[in-house]
Formats: C-alpha cells, structure tokens, sequence
C-alpha cells in the first residue's frame, strides 16, 4: 500500500491483515496423570500354571510365555515382556484405574481374555494376568456301566464331570437324547487335553484324548470297577 502526502516523498506501507472473523480456536491442556505405579505378576493359565504350546514336531508341550507382551490402558505404547516363567514388571502412570492386556500369538493352546482391571495409587501393585483356553469343543457320548465285566447298560442320571489342567471347569448330567439313554452333551473351552469322567457305585470311567483341538468330539464313558 502506498500513501502520498502533499509536500512529501511516496511512503510504503507493509500488508495490512484483517483480524479473523469468529471465535478463535480452542486450545487443548494436557495433564499428566496423578499416580506412577509399578506392575509385577504372572502370566499363566487360567488353572494358574505356566503357560506352553503344543509343539508337533517333538510331540510335547514347551514353554511359552515369553511369547506374551504386557500393556497398560493408559498407555498403549509402553509394554512389558513375559519372562519364561511367565513374569513381568510394568511402570504404568494413570489416574487411580486402568486395565491390563495381554498380547499373545493367535491360533494357540491359550489366547488373550479380557482386560484386567486395576484400582490403586500404590507406587508398587501385584496383578496376575491369566490367559484363556485356545480351543472349544462340544463333546458327546454314551455312560454305559459294566458291573459284571459281561453286561453294559446305558445310566442316565450320572454326573459327567469335565477337567481341565487338574480341575474341575464345567458338568452335566448322562440323560436320553434321540432316544438312547446314558446320553450327554456339554461344551467347554480347554487347550487341547481334557478328561470327561463319571462314577456309580464303586465303578468309574473316563473319556481322555490324547490331544484334540476341533470344535466337536465324540467320548464314550464305560464304567469299570475301580
């Protein structure tokens, strides 16, 4: 822009910039979170065990936590490693609660479950983390007893108790289901080795598979004196 004036020179003047119009742009604070804590736990198995793999090749189980990653909710980015015994220490800064995952390789004997919540402003917390079961399988079958060694008879009415890692996980009842009796159903989650068992008077028996991952199996239980 240039001014002239009568009597002197010619004058420059630099761009002249007109105010936005509306309201300025809001402004966005960041504050820190209040309470730094550090993690320490396991983990394992839902049944509190170290967490393995099926390796085909040599035919057994092996280790495998250290395939699993620790993280915070508050704080994605930061992670922790799993040792092989299936511990980890985690710094997390948060505002008093946050969750804890597990990142852990798909298509195996164990997954990642649902995030794990935590409370505290303690500087120091101890949390396990417990992975869940790779696999679920609808299992089917007959009850049948042989108390003479000779003569099988179909029960209905018998408890068919399923155990994963050493504990019991879920139950039914040996009922008649497309008119067989001593029948049952019952769907579980497992990491490839489970027992069905059912027991009467003194005679028991158990369906065990070796290894098996598919979503459906067949187990007849024969009961024997024990």
């Amino acid at each position: 822009l240039t001014v002239r004036k009568k009597g002197f020179l010619d004058t420059a003047i630099g761009p002249i910039t007109m105010p936005p119009k509306g309201n300025p742009p809001p402004q966005t604070k960041t504050i820190p979170y209040a309470y730094p804590t550090t993690i320490t736990g396991k983990v394992g198995t839902p049944a509190g065990q170290a967490v393995t793999q099926y390796d085909g090749a040599s035919g057994r189980s092996v280790p495998s936590s250290e395939d699993a990653e620790v993280r915070a909710s508050t704080d994605p980015a930061a992670k922790a490693a799993v040792a092989a015994d299936g511990s980890f220490t985690l710094s997390v800064k948060h505002p008093g609660s946050f969750t804890l995952s597990v990142d852990y390789p798909a298509g195996r004997d164990y997954k990642a479950g649902a995030p794990q919540a935590v409370g505290t402003t303690a500087a120091a917390y101890i949390k396990d983390i417990p992975l869940s079961y790779g696999y679920t399988t609808t299992l089917s079958g007959q009850v049948s007893d042989n108390p003479s060694g000779s003569t099988y008879i179909n029960r209905n009415g018998l408890p068919v108790i399923i155990e994963v890692e050493g504990r019991e996980v879920d139950r039914t009842t040996s009922r008649t289901i497309g008119g067989i009796l001593g029948s049952y159903r019952i769907t579980f989650d497992h990491p490839g080795s489970f027992r069905a068992s059912a027991s009467f008077e003194g005679r028991t028996g158990q369906y065990s598979p070796v290894r098996h991952t598919g979503a459906a199996s067949g187990g007849n239980i024969i009961l024997r004196p024990s």
